[in-house]
Formats: structure tokens, sequence, C-alpha cells
């Protein structure tokens, strides 16, 4: 599935500079609340952690703007997202947020809100569609970038293990297309040897920790580094490591700063996590939705093109989070609670 880009493509310069600074985001009026308004989440799952702070989030910004909120939890079934798109848009909705399980399936979903006249925002996972009205996320490129180059800076030699998501989120195929340009000339000049590639149905950790432990029987545990798209998936194979006792440090990458991977970097058995700001992500996009619903434009400076088509969008910037910056980043956002990552760990692996 083809990645989309920004209107003007980022050099790797500009890229590790946006890291320093928050990306600029779109100065917005707040819209004046009206508890006559109706929006629709679509949420594809909440199996994975961050996606109840994101549905909380958008609730409570939402609500303090008068809104009425419907969240929907599709559970990974693509009919029932159509299902549930459908009787939101007859109930009167008068916007749609949409998480797609299946970038492709979910063009159904825009085209009914498009011929409802219904505008829809895709969060996080955008649907190649000309007809979606706005888009708000993380920069997936900038994510995979991240993550290939904090490993190989860290382990610039090596068997390296890959571990994408799944093969119907588009996001899955942007990480692993720039986490390969990062690894290529490495792995060219012979560097670095991708031992496994594994594509993991609905990022699974379970499905993670068999990938794992099979990478890790054909090269009898030669592991350098194990590049895992999300944390969910790095700690499947962090287990799977830990239960053939491996008898040297493997770096493990990340995605989600989710409690459990807070706490294995300051265990030392994951290496780092991508911090994305979901919080504001989270209101940012209510308030979106908010501002659509009254008929009224969301002001951005900021598009991603489908085609020939230009879609107006925010993209916030992600941060790289090690034992060394976890206060700074996730426990002063409030993303993460000291005193739960305290209660998890010795006091001598507590965060500094």
């Amino acid at each position: 599935m083809r990645a989309f880009r920004a209107k003007h493509r980022w050099d790797f310069v500009f890229v590790i500079l946006l890291f320093c600074s928050p990306f600029p985001l779109a100065a917005q009026d707040k819209p004046v609340p009206s508890g006559d308004l109706k929006i629709g989440f679509l949420v594809d799952s909440l199996k994975v952690e961050r996606w109840q702070t994101d549905v909380d989030q958008f609730q409570k910004r939402a609500a303090e703007l008068g809104a009425q909120v419907q969240v929907e939890i599709a559970d990974g079934n693509d009919d029932l997202q159509l299902q549930q798109a459908q009787k939101l848009l007859d109930s009167g909705a008068k916007a749609l947020v949409l998480v797609a399980h299946d970038a492709k399936k979910g063009m159904r979903i825009v085209a009914a809100a498009n011929r409802k006249g219904v505008p829809l925002i895709c969060y996080e996972r955008l649907v190649r569609n000309p007809d979606v009205t706005f888009f708000i996320g993380i920069n997936a490129a900038a994510v995979g970038f991240l993550q290939a180059y904090t490993l190989t800076q860290q382990a610039p030699k090596g068997n390296y293990v890959l571990l994408a998501g799944s093969t119907e989120d588009v996001n899955a195929h942007i990480l692993h297309d720039e986490q390969m340009k990062v690894l290529k000339p490495l792995v060219d000049r012979g560097d670095i040897k991708v031992v496994a590639d594994y594509w993991i149905k609905d990022w699974s950790p379970t499905e993670a920790y068999a990938r794992m432990a099979e990478a890790l029987d054909r090269t009898k545990g030669d592991v350098t580094a194990v590049l895992a798209s999300n944390d969910g998936m790095a700690g499947g194979a962090v287990q799977a490591m830990q239960d053939r006792k491996l008898p040297r440090k493997v770096l493990v990458s990340g995605q989600d700063a989710d409690l459990a991977a807070i706490i294995r970097i300051l265990d030392d058995t994951q290496t780092f996590t991508i911090y994305k700001p979901l919080v504001s992500q989270a209101k940012l996009a209510a308030e979106a939705a908010v501002t659509l619903a009254k008929g009224q434009q969301v002001k951005t400076n900021t598009e991603i093109s489908v085609g020939e088509t230009s879609i107006p969008a925010i993209l916030l910037s992600p941060v790289v989070v090690t034992k060394d910056n976890i206060k700074q980043t996730v426990i002063k956002d409030g993303f993460q609670n000291l005193e739960t990552i305290q209660k998890s760990l010795p006091k001598e692996k507590w965060p500094q």
C-alpha cells in the first residue's frame, strides 16, 4: 500500500531538526458549544493501550465544547465498522472521526459520509480517498525513520529482526518503508543483515512472540537488534528472548510509550520507545470535529496528497523516549504516572 507524502517531502536534516521542537500546530478558533452537535468516533480496536487514551481525551475535549460523542469499537471487523458508521450517519451525526481497521475497506465509510454530506476526519490512519475532509495524526514516516535511525546509531552492525505491524494498516507500511530506507545502505555494505522480517497481524504481541521465537531458533540466538514497530510487539519479542535466556543484551525499539514499555526501558529490557503526544492529538481532533460539524473550516497550513487532491492536515511530532528522559516526556505530559511506575520497579531503577 502506497505511503502518503506530505506536500513538501522532508529531507533527513529537516526531520532531525523537527524533533527538537514541536511541529507548528494550527491556530484554531474555539467553537461555540452546542449541545445539539453529535459526533461519531469510529475506533478500530482498544486492544492496544494507547487507543483508550485517545478515546478518553477526545470525549473530554468534545464535551467541553458542548458536543455529544458516540464511540463505536469495531474490534477489527471491517464490515461491523461500516455498519457502525451507517448507524451514526442515520442517527444524525454531524461529523465522523475514523480510525480505520483496513484503510482500503475504510473507503466505504468515506463514501457513505460523503453521500450524506457529513465531514469525515481520518485519525492516525489515512484512508486514501480524496473525499476525506481532514487528517490528523503523527507523521508515521518520521516515526519509522526515528526507530531505525536510533537503533542503527547504537548497533551499526549485526543481525536485525524486523517486526512490522498489520498489513491492513497503512501506517505499518509507512513505518516499514522508512525503516528500510535507513537500513538499506548498511545492509548493502554488509554491516547489517536482516535475518527475519515479519508482518504481524493486528499488531499482536502473541504473534510477535511466536515470530521472534522462530527467528531466535533459526539464528541460534544470534540477534543484535529487534526493530519492533510498536510496544506491544516489542513486549512479545522481549518475552521470547527472556524465555530463551539469551546470554547477551539485544536492543529493542518500540512505539506508543505504553506503561509496560516504560517499565521495560527502566528495567533495561527495551531500549527505547517513540512517544506521540496523544493527548494533544485527541484534543485537536475533537476541536476539528466540532468545527467541521458546525460547517466551519479548520485552520491549518499543512496538507497531505491523495492522488491529485490535497487534504488539510495537522501532523504532530514524535519523540524518542529512553530511560534518560522519561520524566521530561511522558511523565511531564501526564501520559504516564510516576507513582505507578515506581510501584513496578525497585528504587534503583526509578526514572531520574
